[in-house]
């Protein structure tokens, strides 16, 4: 995504330095607002959400277990021997560990929320560029770019958005939704328990200038454990 804005700044550019460059035509989309209105990226965006929300409440239990150890150790620490110290201590580290480990694996860069929003955006994001791009060949734009994408518009005739035309023709390129109450609940591609037919795609994944996903808040473990007496 980095080459295609610089890609577009430098369209911008030979516009303003080249007057034979300003025959060309260019158009713009918004793909956050095309993403925000299709039912399949938003059933993802749940998925990916309800998902979030069982880690961090699992993450919170083992927080909350933490917590519940230390104030145990600080209460009696001064009764304890140096063996019971020590062992408090022990497990209260490893417990931290724990918690680290559990972040890393659910909310970490190669994390399973990860490789879960791929999983859930790619099919469909794929799916919005690629239409994106057909729609401005049949319309006979040499380029069309993404205005939530980072690029800075000072000013974007509304003659050339081409968001609106791109929601449109998506909506009737995706496969047919299951109603509520007929057979089960809607799951991404139109087809129950999420199961794609030959020929259909998924929801797909986020790429620059889509809805972001909700990410978990800091919480305490992400501070260094307390340094304990003695240590």
């Amino acid at each position: 995504m980095i080459r295609t804005r610089v890609s577009v700044l430098a369209v911008l550019l030979l516009v303003v330095a080249f007057p034979a460059m300003a025959q060309q035509k260019i158009a713009y989309v918004d793909i956050a607002a095309i993403m925000k209105d299709l039912p399949e990226a938003q059933e993802a965006q749940r998925i990916l959400d309800a998902q979030v929300d069982r880690w961090q409440q699992e993450l919170q239990q083992l927080e909350d277990e933490w917590q519940a150890k230390f104030n145990d150790y600080d209460k009696r620490k001064l009764i304890l021997t140096d063996q019971g110290r020590a062992r408090a201590e022990k497990d209260l580290q490893e417990l931290d560990a724990r918690i680290m480990d559990y972040r890393d694996a659910k909310f970490g860069q190669d994390g399973e929320l990860f490789k879960m929003e791929d999983q859930l955006m790619r099919p469909i994001q794929d799916l919005v560029f690629d239409q994106v791009k057909q729609l401005g060949i049949e319309k006979g734009y040499d380029y069309v770019f993404d205005k939530s994408g980072g690029v800075m518009i000072i000013y974007a005739n509304e003659d050339h958005d081409l968001t609106k035309l791109a929601i449109d023709r998506i909506k009737t390129v995706l496969p047919p939704r299951q109603l509520s109450g007929e057979g089960g609940q809607s799951q991404p591609g139109g087809q129950p328990g999420g199961q794609t037919q030959p020929g259909q795609t998924q929801p797909g994944q986020r790429q620059p200038g889509s809805q972001p996903v909700r990410t978990p808040p800091p919480t305490p473990a992400d501070q260094p454990p307390p340094q304990f007496p003695g240590k």
